[in-house]
Parts: structure tokens; C-alpha cells; sequence
């Protein structure tokens, strides 16, 4: 699935025979895995953007202390 700007650009395509309201969950549960997939985006760009403060931080005690400050 393309990643998109919006969700509401999600389309389910009309699948031949299936009734409208089958369509319409289909359409409803692939919104909901793209809200689903933004979040993990999201949450995955907080986690590195944390381990980074940390990796940063230990270098400037491991700094600090060398100095004896």
C-alpha cells in the first residue's frame, strides 16, 4: 500500500460481486491499517529520535568525567 498524504485518499476498490457493504468495511479496515501504520511511523521516529538524547548524554558524562567536572 503507497504510503499517503491523507487518509482519505484510501480507495478500496469495488471488487465485482462483493456487496456494497462488505466493500465499505474493506474500505473502513484499510483506513484503519493506515492510521495504524502512521502511529508505528510515528512511534519509530520518537524512539531514535530518544536513543540519540541518550547516545548524546552518555557522551557528555563519559566527557564530563574525563575532564573531572
Amino acid at each position: 500500500m503507497p504510503t499517503r498524504k491523507r487518509i482519505d485518499d484510501i480507495r478500496c476498490p469495488a471488487i465485482k460481486g462483493l456487496p456494497e457493504d462488505v466493500v465499505h468495511i474493506l474500505h473502513h479496515s484499510l483506513v484503519e491499517i493506515a492510521i495504524m501504520r502512521q502511529s508505528i511511523e510515528s512511534a519509530n521516529q520518537e524512539v531514535e529520535r530518544s536513543l540519540l538524547a541518550v547516545f548524546e548524554s552518555c557522551e557528555l558524562l563519559r566527557e564530563l568525567r574525563r575532564k573531572n567536572v
